[in-house]
Formats: C-alpha cells, sequence, structure tokens
C-alpha cells in the first residue's frame, strides 16, 4: 500500500501537455500539499453500443515519468470520474479491469436516479458534482446518510468557484444542501484546477469551510483526515482481503498473566505475615513494660 502524507488535493484535470502539468504539479509543492491524484474524466452515457459487456473504461494515462520526476516531492495517485445516468454502469464497473489500476474510482451522477444510486450502490469512494450543473441534483437527507454509513465522501471543488461567479453560488448552494441534510459529514475539498493560477494553499482552502457552511474542524479534515480515510477506503476496495506484517523497532516481551497473579498472591502473603509478626512484637512489648511498672 503506498504511504501518503498531508496536505491533500484529490482532484487535478489530466493534461495532455506536460509543461502544463509540470507547472500545476511545481504549484502545489509550493503550496505544500504531498499527497495529489490526477483525475480523467469517462462519460459512461455515450458509450458505444457495440462495447455493451466488453471492457469499456479506459486504461490510467502514462504518467510514470511525472512520479519520477517528483518521487521526493509528492505522491501521485490516479483516479477516474465516471459520468453516469442510470444504473446499468454498475455491471459495466464489475466487469472492467482498467478499473482496478486506478486509486480512486469517483461518480458524478447527471440524474436524480443516478443520484441515489451513487449515494445507495455505487462501487466507488467519492461523490462529485458538475459544478454548473450540479446544483439542479441536491441530496435528500436518507441518501446521505446512506452514503456516510457506507464510507462514501462527498467532494467539493472551489477552483470552479473562483474562475465563476455563478460557479460560485451553485457551489455554495451544494455546500448547503449538505450541511442541511447531513451536517456536513465526510466532506472533502479538492481544487478541480485547470490552471496553476488557480490553486490556493491548504489553510486558505480550511478557510473556505466558513463560506461552505462547515466547521473550523471539519475544514481542517477536509484538506486533511477524511482525505487520508478516504485513501484508505479506497486502497481496502481496491486490494480486497490482504495479509499484513508488523514489524516492531524495539524488543517484544511477552508476559504470562497466572505468573502475574502468582507474584502478586506472593507479596500479599508476604505483606500478611509481616504484619502478623509486627503485632506480635508489639504485644510482647507492652507486656514487658506492664510488668517493669507493677515492680516498681
Amino acid at each position: 500500500m503506498e504511504q501518503t502524507k498531508p496536505f491533500y488535493d484529490f482532484s487535478v484535470p489530466f493534461n495532455k501537455d506536460d509543461s502544463v502539468m509540470r507547472a500545476l504539479l511545481n504549484e502545489l509543492v509550493e503550496c505544500g500539499y504531498k499527497t495529489i491524484a490526477i483525475d480523467q474524466s469517462f462519460d459512461h452515457s455515450k458509450k458505444e453500443a457495440g462495447k455493451r459487456g466488453s471492457e469499456m473504461f479506459p486504461e490510467p494515462h502514462k504518467i510514470e515519468h511525472l512520479r519520477k520526476e517528483f518521487q521526493d516531492k509528492l505522491r501521485i495517485l490516479q483516479r477516474i470520474t465516471i459520468l453516469y445516468v442510470d444504473v446499468n454502469v454498475a455491471h459495466a464497473m464489475s466487469v472492467s479491469l482498467n478499473l482496478r489500476k486506478f486509486n480512486l474510482i469517483a461518480g458524478q451522477p447527471k440524474t436524480d436516479a443516478a443520484l441515489t444510486h451513487c449515494c445507495t450502490a455505487f462501487n466507488g469512494d467519492l461523490i462529485t458534482f458538475d459544478p454548473v450543473a450540479g446544483s439542479r441534483l441536491l441530496v435528500n437527507r436518507k441518501a446521505y446518510q446512506v452514503a456516510v454509513r457506507r464510507g462514501m465522501f462527498f467532494e467539493i471543488k472551489y477552483a470552479p468557484a473562483i474562475v465563476d461567479s455563478n460557479n460560485r453560488k451553485d457551489m455554495i448552494k451544494i455546500a448547503q444542501n449538505y450541511c442541511t441534510k447531513g451536517k456536513s459529514k465526510n466532506i472533502i475539498f479538492s481544487s478541480g484546477a485547470a490552471h496553476q493560477f488557480q490553486l490556493r494553499g491548504p489553510y486558505d482552502v480550511a478557510n473556505l469551510a466558513f463560506i461552505f457552511g462547515l466547521s473550523e474542524e471539519q475544514g481542517k479534515n477536509a484538506v486533511d483526515r477524511h482525505c487520508r480515510q478516504l485513501f484508505l477506503k479506497a486502497e481496502s476496495r481496491r486490494l480486497g482481503k490482504t495479509i499484513m506484517f508488523v514489524k516492531g523497532n524495539g524488543p517484544i516481551v511477552f508476559s504470562d498473566s497466572s505468573e502475574d497473579d502468582e507474584e502478586d498472591d506472593e507479596m500479599n502473603d508476604l505483606q500478611t505475615d509481616t504484619g502478623v509478626d509486627d503485632e506480635s512484637e508489639v504485644k510482647d512489648e507492652n507486656k514487658q513494660a506492664n510488668k517493669r511498672l507493677k515492680v516498681a
């Protein structure tokens, strides 16, 4: 399992131009991020009829050269965002081998039925929304609670809110819906930045919690703790049952509870015996003193 360090940005859109990607990654390093995910989108609603029942999801983009270049600065993960309109995506995901190559799987529903499925049965890790059309899809309380129990997380992207005022209103509306329906549980902040000037530092992003209806603690967790939990949940889904080896740095001492009980009993017996001897000595001294007084 890959090691991760805070802070996190799990939505960095992929760009074919390496110069643009390098500029984004360098800016993320300067802002203080340690773990990021390069995102690629796939619209399942535009699938070809001939691909039904076969592999329809794309393979991850080749980013080994970027990982080598930033190996000491960033932990680079790969994410796919699946746009879909109905529950037929479930079968395609169950038979896909390419999806297992991604670290994170996000669902972006385009209809109310897809939103309900995404919260209740989607075999992924993250629920995200289109900043333009997302305000028309508002999650209800029951679906939100089911998603939280399943370990799903909801994503809020801040870069679209910086670029356009209309997107800003839509994102605030979605965030307020999260606050009303589910008390803003399991929320993470991501950039979704297509340009380096749209990026902000993790502490500035955490302060957006006050705009989006989150508390100060929830804002900090949205760029740190919740992202770590999301990564661990995604790894457990991707790897399944595994064997873990724990290696200790120092000596390991094993203790037997029965031996400890015997030692405690021996100590109690010694204390009891000592107490009896002390009492008998005190009585003998008192008798001798009484005899001396009578003789006098």
